[in-house]
C-alpha cells in the first residue's frame, strides 16, 4: 500500500527489479494504483528503450538501476495497518512478451483471474496445496514461467519463495543447505543440463521443476541420478500459461491440469477449458489420445521440412549438444534451405559430421559449420533467432 502511493501517475510500469522481494512489492503495488506492469522478454537496454516507446506513458522502476525513472529499496517500505484493497479481477494485471526465439516478440496481457485460476489448477495437479516448501529459483521472475511458479504459485498456498538467484551448482547447493525442511528447485533444461556435470548433496529437494522446452530424456535421468529426486515438467507458453504436465523418465505423455483438454477440431488443435478464457487455436503439432494426453510433435516454428522429410529443431539440437566435446550449439537454416551449425566445440568437422550422420537422416546433415567462443542465450537459455543472424553475419 504504502509503496503504491508513492509511485509515479502513469499508465504503465515497466518492472526491472532484480530482488524477487521487491519485485512482487512492486508488482502488487502497480495494480494496486491501477496501473500495468510490462515484463520485458530481456533487460538489454534496447529491448527495454523499445517498449518505452511502444508503450509512451511508462516508466521504468528498479531496484539497481539509479538511472529508473523511479528506484525503489527496502529502505522505501513502510508497514501501515491499511486493508489491503478490494481490486478487479477481471482488469489487466501485466502484459508479458514472448522471448522472439523463432521471430518477432509478441506482447501478451493477462488478468489477475487467469493468472489465479491457473495457478489453483497446477497447485492441485502437482500436490503441492498447503505444503509447506520453499522454492528455489534459477530463473528470472520477470519471464512468465518465473512469474507463475514464483509469484502466483506462492501467492496462493503456503509455499515460500527464496530470495536469492544461485546460477551456478554449488551455489544452488549452499543455497540449498541453508533452508530446513522441503524445497524445489526451479529451472530449465538447460540450466539443469550443469548440474549433471556436478556430484554433490541434494538431499532434501522434494522435485525439480522445469520448464521453457521439453527435456530430453537422457538430461532428465542424468538429473535425477544426480539429484535423487525426481524431475517433474510443466507445459505451457506465454500467450496459454501453463497447462500439463509430465515426469519426463517415466512417459513423454502430457497430462493436462483439471478441467483443460487439447481437441482436434477441423484439423486445429484448439485449447479449452480452465483459465483459458476463449478457446487457443494451438499453432503447434500434437498427437491427443483418448484419456486426454498428448505428446507434443514440434512447435510449428520448429518443425523443418527438407526433401519431403520432417525433423524437429529441438530434437536436432539435442543431438548435437549430446556429441561428448560438444559444449554448445543449435541448428539453424541456412539460404539454400540446408541446414547449418553454429557450435561451441574443440571437435573437428569429420568428426561432428560421422556422429551426426549415425543418429539423423542425410537430408538434415549441416553443410557448414561455424565455430564459435559462445552462444548468445538469454536468461532462459533459449537463443534468440536475430541474435544467431547477427553472430553469422559478424564471423
Amino acid at each position: 500500500m504504502s509503496l503504491s502511493q508513492k509511485l509515479p501517475d502513469n499508465k504503465y510500469a515497466i518492472n526491472l527489479c532484480q530482488d524477487r522481494y521487491l519485485f512482487c512489492v512492486t508488482y502488487l503495488a502497480v495494480f494496486i494504483r491501477e496501473q500495468i506492469s510490462l515484463l520485458p522478454p530481456n533487460q538489454a537496454k534496447n529491448t527495454v528503450q523499445l517498449i518505452k516507446e511502444k508503450y509512451n506513458d511508462s516508466y521504468v522502476v528498479s531496484d539497481c538501476d539509479l538511472g529508473a525513472d523511479f528506484y525503489v529499496s527496502f529502505g522505501m517500505l513502510e508497514c501501515i495497518s491499511n486493508k489491503f484493497p478490494l481490486i478487479n479481477i477481471d482488469r489487466p494485471i501485466s502484459i508479458s512478451f514472448t522471448s522472439g526465439s523463432t521471430g518477432e516478440s509478441k506482447a501478451v496481457l493477462k488478468t489477475w483471474r487467469e493468472f489465479q485460476t491457473s495457478a489453483l489448477l497446477a497447485i492441485d495437479e502437482l500436490a503441492l496445496k498447503n505444503q509447506d516448501i520453499v522454492l528455489v529459483a534459477t530463473t528470472p521472475i520477470q519471464h512468465m514461467y518465473g512469474l507463475e511458479t514464483m509469484f502466483y504459485w506462492v501467492l496462493f498456498s503456503n509455499m515460500i519463495l527464496h530470495n536469492s538467484s544461485p546460477f551456478y551448482p554449488e551455489d544452488i547447493r549452499l543455497t540449498l543447505r541453508k533452508i530446513i525442511g522441503e524445497k524445489i528447485i526451479v529451472s530449465t533444461p538447460r540450466h539443469l543440463n550443469s548440474l549433471i556435470q556436478n556430484e554433490g548433496d541434494w538431499s532434501g529437494v522434494k522435485f525439480i521443476l522445469s520448464s521453457t522446452s521439453p527435456m530430453d530424456k537422457t538430461l532428465a535421468e542424468s538429473v535425477e541420478s544426480i539429484t535423487r529426486t525426481r524431475v517433474v515438467e510443466i507445459f505451457g507458453s506465454t500467450e496459454t500459461l501453463s497447462f500439463a504436465s509430465r515426469h519426463p523418465t517415466k512417459s513423454s505423455k502430457w497430462k493436462p491440469y483439471k478441467g483443460i483438454s487439447l481437441n482436434c477440431i477441423e484439423g486445429m488443435v484448439v485449447l479449452q477449458g480452465g483459465h483459458i478464457r476463449k478457446s487457443i487455436i494451438l499453432d503447434d503439432q500434437f498427437t491427443i489420445y483418448n484419456n486426454g494426453k498428448f505428446t507434443l510433435i514440434g512447435r510449428s516454428a520448429d518443425l523443418i521440412k527438407i526433401a519431403g522429410k520432417r525433423a524437429s529443431l529441438c530434437e536436432l539440437n539435442n543431438i548435437l549438444i549430446g556429441i561428448s566435446g560438444v559444449d554448445d550449439g543449435v541448428f539453424f537454416a541456412g539460404k539454400n534451405e540446408r541446414m547449418n551449425i553454429i557450435i561451441v566445440s574443440q571437435l573437428s568437422k569429420e568428426f561432428i559430421i560421422d556422429r551426426l550422420r549415425q543418429c539423423m537422416d542425410a537430408v538434415f546433415l549441416p553443410r557448414r559449420i561455424y565455430y564459435v567462443n559462445y552462444l548468445p542465450r538469454n536468461e532462459l537459455g533459449k537463443v534468440i533467432k536475430a541474435d544467431i543472424e547477427k553472430l553469422i553475419l559478424d564471423l
